[in-house]
């Protein structure tokens, strides 16, 4: 077992699997990878972004095999054997509770002291409220950084509540823009109606690679509205790959 972020930095370049462990040297995850060198950097460099729950890690071990794939299913099975379930960052996210007390609910003003009496009570209901709300609301709190501190305060959602800080849209962009970030990852709304479609195909596509040899790989979404019949595209993913 290795201490994280000291050995973390040096492991070779291969395939194989990896785990980690809590302070207490709890096992929380089994993950696999072409090359644990790569993931490893990429957990180091971001702190877990994609999961934040993995920032307990305090210690890991790894194996290197061809047969990642295999090699994860079958520590996977033990685990659950004799534990009866997986370790807790193998299974999904909660979901966020229905509701949040009165003082943490997001309550939406168009501007100091103009209160709107509309109140949303977790991410999906914030959504269907901006929806609704005059574009007016919405730049007032975009541009004070309200969604995204609600986001990330009330439901540690460290990923939506930085794409929600990205946006620099006003008006009806603004609510495009945002209705985008609550929605799945594939989902898009028409720029032109507003409605939310699925994308009709996916491609990827790589860009030059860097100084440090990595590429950036996006996934890209090709959309048809089933209201207007306006086609347009949309990325839905990035990522950074290894230059082959």
């Amino acid at each position: 077992m290795y201490v994280w972020g000291q050995k973390a930095k040096h492991v070779p370049e291969g395939p194989g699997v990896y785990a980690l462990y809590n302070e207490d040297k709890v096992l929380i995850y089994i993950g696999k990878s072409t090359n644990l060198r790569e993931k490893i950097t990429h957990y180091l460099q971001t702190n877990f972004s994609n999961d934040p729950r993995k920032r307990e890690t305090r210690y890991y071990k790894r194996e290197f095999t061809p047969r990642q794939e295999d090699r994860m299913k079958e520590l996977l099975d033990d685990y659950s054997q004799r534990h009866g379930k997986l370790p807790k960052c193998n299974l999904p996210p909660e979901p966020p509770k229905k509701e949040v007390a009165r003082e943490m609910r997001f309550y939406f003003y168009e501007d100091i002291g103009k209160p709107l009496y509309e109140v949303a009570f977790n991410p999906q209901d914030l959504r269907e409220k901006i929806r609704k709300v005059p574009v007016a609301s919405l730049e007032f709190h975009q541009r004070r950084g309200d969604f995204s501190k609600w986001i990330l305060d009330i439901f540690k959602d460290i990923q939506l509540a930085e794409a929600i800080q990205k946006i620099d849209k006003i008006g009806e962009d603004l609510r495009r823009e945002l209705l985008n970030s609550l929605n799945s990852s594939e989902k898009a709304a028409c720029p032109r109606c507003g409605i939310e479609t699925k994308p009709v195909k996916t491609w990827k596509m790589a860009g030059r690679p860097s100084k440090t040899g990595e590429r950036l790989q996006l996934t890209i979404g090709h959309y048809k509205c089933p209201k207007c019949n306006k086609t347009f595209r949309q990325v839905i993913a990035k990522e950074k790959i290894k230059a082959s």
